[in-house]
């Protein structure tokens, strides 16, 4: 699926009303995270995926400089019409800002559509050196149980929706790599709990190897601690796949080959 008007036309839709009765997080949820991270009204902040302004209103209150980026043109001239100081068409994966533009990136509820490797080398390259940035995202081992993750997952899937699921533990071990240094992290353990904050703080502090961290969202904050040289994408565990590791543990208990396979065998319901 393109990062167009008819993406973005569902985005809205589906942001106005949750299609399984969940609380869809938004402005209130983003404060609660916002207003301990100490930013100044004069900061930089760039609101990554912008798609039609949806968050500025709670990002202007933190600062007069808020700026934009976002793929679809069609989002662009929407978001335009808020408050933001700028708003480039761009990806998170190139954003056509300058390096070490920003002190502070935004990311809500966008993650999921984004490479990780070029996000977070993206993110790394605009921010200033000790700055920080927020993303959510949806992290690969939620609970066996979340009915309403795996429908999301399923559905998601098989309506051709872009969808990535971050390996969370690993993401932890190779943030370093990156130029960062994980400052606060906060899972929602099933599909919802973001929207009502009901979140687990986790440790911060060294992640065994063998560690699964368990959730179906993810909040992390990270600060740029340096600038690091070229990376390469062949680590000994990826950071994002396109299904979850429970959609892999269900399909494997369900006789299927893939989970392909699985989620064709069920259909959209």
């Amino acid at each position: 699926m393109e990062f167009n008007k008819s993406y973005t036309q569902y985005w809205e839709s589906a942001i106005q009303k949750s299609v399984d009765g969940t609380v869809i997080a938004g402005l209130n949820e983003a404060d609660h995270f916002l207003s301990p991270l100490g930013l100044s009204y004069s900061d930089r902040i760039l609101d990554l995926g912008c798609s039609t302004g949806r968050m500025s209103g709670v990002l202007t209150r933190y600062s007069k400089a808020v700026y934009g980026a976002e793929p679809d043109s069609y989002a662009v001239s929407k978001a335009l019409a808020q408050p933001y100081q700028e708003v480039r068409q761009g990806t998170a994966e190139a954003t056509g800002y300058p390096d070490g533009f920003f002190d502070f990136v935004f990311c809500w509820a966008v993650f999921d559509v984004v490479d990780h490797v070029d996000g977070l080398s993206e993110i790394n390259r605009i921010l200033k050196e000790g700055c920080h940035f927020l993303i959510t995202c949806k992290a690969d081992s939620y609970d066996l149980e979340d009915v309403l993750a795996f429908k999301a997952e399923k559905n998601a899937f098989l309506k051709g929706f872009p969808n990535k699921f971050t390996n969370l533990a690993q993401l932890c071990r190779q943030i370093g790599i990156f130029g960062f240094e994980l400052t606060d992290l906060v899972t929602f353990p099933h599909r919802g709990d973001m929207g009502l904050l009901n979140y687990k703080r986790q440790p911060i502090g060294e992640c065994p190897h063998e560690a699964v961290i368990e959730g179906y969202e993810y909040l992390m904050v990270a600060k740029k601690i340096s600038t690091p040289g070229g990376l390469q994408k062949d680590f000994s565990a990826p950071l994002d796949g396109r299904f979850s590791a429970t959609a892999k543990t269900l399909a494997m208990r369900a006789g299927h080959a893939s989970v392909k396979e699985y989620f064709e065998s069920i259909g959209i319901d």
